[in-house]
């Protein structure tokens, strides 16, 4: 079931760019221009001196300046680039040149060291819109060269022969690439492997308000975390409490991705896809039966969300909703953020906001008493070669540029202190373009814990691979979760009506 027991600990130092994943419009740029090794002194063993750093102006009439004002340095002793990559065609709903996703990346690609250029394609938003796109530049010999992870239905897609198999032509064994070998191998498919991700992440967490928890007498969720007392049970008893003391309280609020994320905790996907092709339908495991059927109990108890929150609550809704709703389930990295600084800053106004510590805090989903092991969901990042590529060699380079990127001990010291350090940021996109802002960061104690929760010496990583085949099943899958969250349906019998169809779509990519 575990499909990681080991990675390097600094390889998983880096964390999202915050707000990453919250909203594409608004991301931001730091106007000093100063880079994340820009403390890399160019006579560093190893380092190789380039023009890489970015810089804005407050105008918001002016273009954003991206030209170099900051020497750059990149570590060439893992990696050493051709100095040819040439042109790369990157397929993709943005531009990931402008994006805080892979700037400073883009920029290294774009100097003399590597010799390349990217080249923007853009795709419609949605996943099936953008591999349809995809398809039709494949079939009309006009295939990009790369497209991230998010644009793949994994193993949909690969089954599809829609991607090239970069076997032999990445080198997992070596210092560069090793510590992400298992990582890789969980998403091979017919033994073949087209994916080699760059990073890792956990998926979701429990947001909370330590200032609800005080004004409520319960446990802190952190404290029994390191204690090791954060089990389901200790969770279900929080929430009950917390309901108890009001009927308009709620326990907790959660999508059928997050409900996914607490059904790992037991070790059990959904539906599993192993690297030799096989793959399994857990929808009447014991383990998958028994998840459901513990949040069935909090239906059935009161402390589930129904809807009197709408059907979706952003961090910012949390904000302002934390004191009747105890737990949010969503990416701690946005909802932190966000959800600071709708209570410090709600109005977006530009004074100094870190006098108040943030109020709010996350835990990983508690841990199955059952289990063997501490599991967790986590997430992927990295890049594709389509099926076609005419620059193979290009987009090769470009992904070990972002692995080696990721795994630089230096660099890495900086993300952290920039990730806790307050300073001062413009907006890029948006309605705030032009305006400074100050960006809100980590506490010490959240990202060490951030941290702790992509190590995998603290927790067995599992894939959730339900929803890499079609949208018609991912979407009656989250239908068939979500009755049960919301409506407090039986499990055994939705699975069981469910659960034909599932076999029906996953015979389609069946090998022979």
């Amino acid at each position: 079931m575990n499909k990681s027991k080991r990675l390097l600990a600094y390889a998983l130092a880096v964390t999202m760019a915050f707000g990453m994943t919250a909203c594409e419009d608004e991301a931001a740029v730091n106007p000093s221009g100063a880079s994340q090794a820009s403390n890399v002194q160019p006579n560093q063993p190893g380092a190789v001196t380039t023009a890489t750093s970015a810089s804005t102006t407050t105008d918001p009439n002016d273009a954003l300046d991206m030209t170099d004002k900051k020497e750059k340095t990149f570590d060439t002793s893992l990696y050493q680039p051709s100095g040819n990559a040439g042109t790369v065609k990157f397929c993709a709903f943005y531009d990931i040149q402008g994006d805080q996703k892979g700037t400073e990346q883009c920029m290294i690609f774009n100097s003399d060291l590597f010799g390349g250029n990217i080249e923007y394609i853009s795709t419609p938003s949605t996943t099936d819109a953008l591999l349809e796109k995809l398809s039709n530049l494949i079939a009309s010999d006009d295939s990009p060269d790369l497209v991230e992870k998010t644009a793949m239905r994994y193993p949909g897609n690969i089954s599809k022969n829609m991607f090239e198999a970069l076997d032999g032509k990445i080198d997992i064994d070596s210092p560069l690439w090793s510590d992400m070998k298992e990582i890789a191998e969980s998403y091979a498919w017919n033994n073949k492997h087209y994916y080699y991700p760059h990073r890792i992440t956990t998926s979701f967490s429990l947001n909370y308000s330590k200032k609800t928890i005080e004004e409520n007498d319960l446990p802190d969720p952190y404290e029994l975390y390191k204690n090791g007392e954060w089990t389901w049970d200790a969770w279900r008893d929080m929430m009950t409490k917390f309901c108890d003391k009001d009927e308009n309280n709620i326990g907790f609020y959660g999508t059928d991705t997050t409900v996914d994320a607490f059904i790992l905790t037991t070790g059990t996907s959904l539906i599993d896809t192993q690297p030799n092709g096989s793959i399994t339908n857990n929808l009447a495991n014991p383990n998958v039966t028994r998840a459901m059927q513990f949040i069935e109990g909090l239906c059935r108890d009161g402390v589930s969300y129904g809807k009197e929150l709408g059907d979706w609550v952003p961090p910012e809704t949390f904000a302002t909703e934390c004191d009747r709703l105890l737990f949010l389930c969503m990416e701690p990295e946005w909802t932190y953020i966000a959800a600071t600084e709708q209570l410090q800053n709600p109005k977006g106004v530009d004074n100094d906001i870190f006098d108040t510590v943030s109020e709010f805090a996350f835990v990983p989903f508690p841990r199955d008493p059952q289990a063997d092991a501490y599991y967790q969901g986590y997430d992927t990042f990295g890049f594709l070669v389509p099926k076609g590529a005419k620059n193979m060699d290009g987009a090769l380079e470009f992904i070990n540029l972002f692995r080696a990127y990721d795994v630089d001990p230096v660099i890495q010291a900086q993300v952290k202190n920039d990730h806790i350090a307050p300073e001062k940021i413009y907006f890029e996109k948006g309605s705030n373009v032009g305006k400074e802002k100050w960006q809100i960061t980590w506490g010490e104690q959240e990202y060490d814990l951030w941290r702790e929760m992509c190590d995998p010496a603290n927790f067995s990583f599992i894939n959730e691979d339900a929803y890499g085949f079609t949208s018609d099943l991912q979407s009656q899958l989250a239908t068939v979760v979500m009755d049960v969250v919301e409506n407090g349906s039986s499990w055994t019998q939705t699975s069981a009506e469910i659960s034909p169809v599932v076999d029906s779509v996953i015979s389609e990519y069946a090998l022979s």
